[in-house]
């Protein structure tokens, strides 16, 4: 998006800058920041409107209108207010990935940027091949400054929600920006301009050499020992730690942002060892991970593919699903499956309602997608009921006892998972009596035939 928005910015005021009348008589900056608002906003609609472009657009809109207003593009301010813009729009995701790691690498990248402003070599008077040197040499430095920066400033949010860090990310980086922001770019843009007359085959070949070279960068740097590293899951306790030191090293134009580094280290420190749980069991009861004897999880069941992924990742196993070794500590059959855990506890799977009976005797905890009966005398029961009300679970056996943890509280509303709706009980109906009738006239007796005969015979 950035980068959309700086090529439309410099062409325009570039082809501006060519005619001497408005150079001179208008303010062809501002304009050039406008064009390039309508740029930006043209494509993120082309490119789908998602939500974290939507996002990027709100970051860029900001920065080029403080150019409307004779303001500094880069600045804290303006990140303030393009945060809460998002925030007005997405309250919610201020807990998320993507929110925490675009806004978290802009104001490192501010922050930094106006700390060395002024300070890279930039010798005046010198030649052009000097000039060139210079310029070569400030392109790669801020590459790997900026690169290192934005790693620094969302390693914290990428180990939190993802696990996983990539040590030679800065590497990567280094190599493939360079084709991204001189050729990948430019190349579009030209491609585009080029189109219409039928010249864009050339730029097109020069961009997908560019696209290739980075993805041969990206296999090899993938292919070096220890590429990712997958790091446990850590409380969101250590998280706030680091965001308050990102907050303090980048807000403060004084000396005062080196107390940042106190809340950071403590941080640190705490995520460096982590509570780890030794149970996990899906919502539905379908599938459980257990740490086994050697320390690593042992797979019972069936849980989703995605759900045991994100247990090996949260664990800081870097086993893949299908690794066979996570279900060697298991026994199974048709009824369900056993497995033994730390401190002498064991857990049972149950599919069939007929192993109800032996393992609510023998298991510590039992789990099932069924009911388990009233009398189950296990220690834990995460049955049907119990998980259509907590959802996924984790316990952690300690020397007090388990802990369990659960994913929500029974009657909670989430957006993603409404509670249950119970109806109010219908008010009883009350049925009036039906009043009684009045009773119909009854006719007078019919007079005898004879006697009416006669009486119509006489005169």
């Amino acid at each position: 998006m950035v980068l959309a928005a700086g090529v439309v910015f410099w062409l325009a005021r570039a082809l501006l800058a060519l005619v001497p009348g408005l150079a001179l008589s208008w303010p062809i900056k501002k304009i050039a920041a406008g064009l390039a608002m309508l740029g930006v906003t043209a494509y993120c609609a082309f490119s789908g409107w998602d939500l974290a472009a939507e996002r990027s657009l709100v970051m860029t809109l900001v920065m080029l209108g403080a150019i409307l207003v004779d303001r500094p593009a880069l600045s804290l301010r303006n990140l303030a207010l393009a945060a809460l813009i998002s925030l007005t729009r997405e309250p919610d995701g201020l807990l998320g990935p993507s929110f925490q790691m675009s806004f978290g690498a802009v104001a490192g990248l501010v922050a930094c940027a106006k700390v060395i402003d002024g300070r890279l070599w930039n010798p005046e008077g010198a030649g052009p091949v000097t000039r060139a040197l210079a310029w070569c040499l400030a392109t790669v430095i801020g590459t790997l400054a900026t690169t290192l920066v934005a790693q620094i400033a969302t390693a914290p949010f990428a180990t939190y929600h993802f696990q996983t860090v990539q040590p030679f990310g800065l590497v990567g980086n280094a190599l493939t920006l360079p084709l991204v922001s001189l050729v990948v770019m430019p190349a579009a843009v030209l491609g585009i301009l080029a189109y219409p007359f039928a010249l864009d085959r050339p730029v097109w070949w020069a961009m997908g050499l560019a696209v290739r070279g980075m993805l041969d960068i990206s296999a090899w740097i993938q292919g070096f020992d220890r590429a990712t590293v997958v790091l446990p899951a850590f409380g969101p306790g250590a998280l706030g730690l680091m965001s308050v030191a990102l907050l303090l090293l980048v807000l403060p134009v004084s000396s005062l942002r080196w107390l940042g580094l106190a809340p950071g280290l403590l941080g640190l420190a705490l995520a460096a060892a982590p509570e780890r749980r030794d149970l996990y069991v899906d919502r539905e009861g379908g599938g459980a991970a257990l740490r086994g004897a050697d320390g690593r999880l042992v797979v019972l069941g069936k849980p989703p593919a995605f759900v045991l992924e994100q247990w090996l990742k949260a664990d800081g196993d870097g086993r893949s699903r299908d690794d066979p070794g996570l279900t060697a500590g298991s026994r199974c059959d048709k009824l369900g499956c056993v497995g033994h855990g730390p401190r002498g506890v064991s857990v049972a799977l149950v599919r069939d309602k007929r192993a109800f009976p032996e393992d609510c005797a023998r298991a510590t905890v039992v789990v099932s997608r069924l009911e388990a009966p009233p009398g189950c005398a296990a220690s834990h029961i995460l049955d049907k009921r119990f998980l259509a009300a907590h959802g996924s679970t984790t316990l952690r056996f300690t020397a007090d006892g388990p802990v369990v943890e659960t994913a929500k509280r029974p009657g909670e509303t989430r957006p993603w998972r409404p509670a249950a709706v119970v109806a109010a009980p219908a008010p009883p109906v009350v049925v009036a009596p039906v009043p009684k009738a009045a009773p119909l006239p009854v006719p007078p007796p019919a007079a005898p035939e004879g006697e009416d005969a006669e009486g119509q015979g006489e005169p």
